[in-house]
């Protein structure tokens, strides 16, 4: 989390305002709020400054928080810039890699599908590097990945447009994020039980939507790691 959205959280806390509140001042959903607050949005000073008026703040005394880019500074010599130019000629030049080298990185290097929250249908490629044939520390042949398209997960930091690492497996072991198969539907939720073979299913970590006998639950994997969109 950036200290950007460090300071607007501590502003709207000091304030006592809740997210919605927040929200419903600056026109927007609360999603927007979460997400500005959690450093997944990247907001620039004209809005960041139009939030802290809401809050009664200034943006000047958050104005080391906001990151600014500097200017490179120029050449002093017209070789400076002649070689410059010949350096950056040279790293743009395209590499085309021959068998060998594509045998080699293959493994150490794995490409794998991107789906929609369906599994219908595939979005993009991840490539990752190969630890001991593990990414993250599970077995290249138990990881999957999909992209969460509902936005009704903001509570546990999912929003629409994130990639979520899976495990796969068939079997609820522990409380945790789940993608399962329920009524025809597949899903993302969190999963916990609930009594003896009851599971219940929510959008929080606290409560549940509904539950069901876990025998209804076609759980094909665990969320193990959430990759944000910018």
């Amino acid at each position: 989390m950036n200290r950007l959205a460090i300071k607007i959280k501590e502003a709207r806390l000091k304030a006592k305002m809740s997210e919605k509140d927040l929200a419903k001042a600056c026109g927007q959903n609360i999603n927007y709020i979460l997400q500005i607050e959690s450093g997944k949005k990247v907001i620039n000073e004209q809005i960041a400054e139009q939030i802290l008026k809401i809050l009664g703040e200034k943006i000047e005394t958050f104005q080391d928080a906001v990151e600014t880019e500097k200017p490179a500074p120029a050449p002093n010599t017209a070789q400076k810039q002649l070689n410059n130019q010949s350096v950056k000629k040279s790293l743009d030049a395209p590499v085309t890699p021959n068998d060998q080298w594509m045998d080699a990185l293959s493994g150490v290097i794995r490409s794998f599908p991107i789906t929609d929250e369906m599994n219908v249908k595939v979005l993009a490629q991840k490539e990752l590097p190969l630890i001991s044939k593990k990414i993250e520390g599970i077995s290249v042949d138990k990881v999957s990945f999909i992209k969460v398209t509902s936005e009704d997960m903001p509570e546990l930091r999912i929003m629409k447009g994130d990639v979520v690492l899976l495990q796969q497996m068939t079997d609820f072991a522990s409380p945790g994020i789940y993608y399962f198969e329920y009524q025809g539907r597949k899903q993302l939720r969190f999963l916990s039980k609930i009594q003896n073979n009851i599971l219940g299913a929510g959008s929080t970590a606290f409560g549940s939507d509904f539950s069901d006998d876990l025998k209804k639950f076609k759980i094909m994997g665990k969320a193990i790691k959430v990759e944000f969109m910018l």
